[in-house]
């Protein structure tokens, strides 16, 4: 549901190298910076980072429980 979520707010599925926790990687493009969203495999928490792809920083760390959050992430950037 998380994945729908992120979808419907502009993210899209990135492949990523290899990491210490699995989990999938989400990245929206900004005006200014991008938004990436890591959600590890078997948890409801989620992994946000803005800036640059590689080098992004740790914007928040914890749940992601309703869509309007993903909307407002997502609009950070912007």
């Amino acid at each position: 549901m998380l994945t729908v979520q992120l979808a419907n707010a502009g993210f899209y599925e990135i492949s990523w190298p290899a990491q210490v926790i699995e989990g999938t990687t989400f990245i929206r493009p900004g005006a200014r910076e991008s938004v990436r969203v890591f959600l590890p495999r078997d948890s409801s928490e989620v992994e946000v980072y803005a800036g640059a792809l590689k080098d992004g920083r740790l914007v928040y760390q914890g749940p992601a429980e309703t869509a309007a959050q993903l909307e407002l992430l997502g609009n950070r950037s912007n």
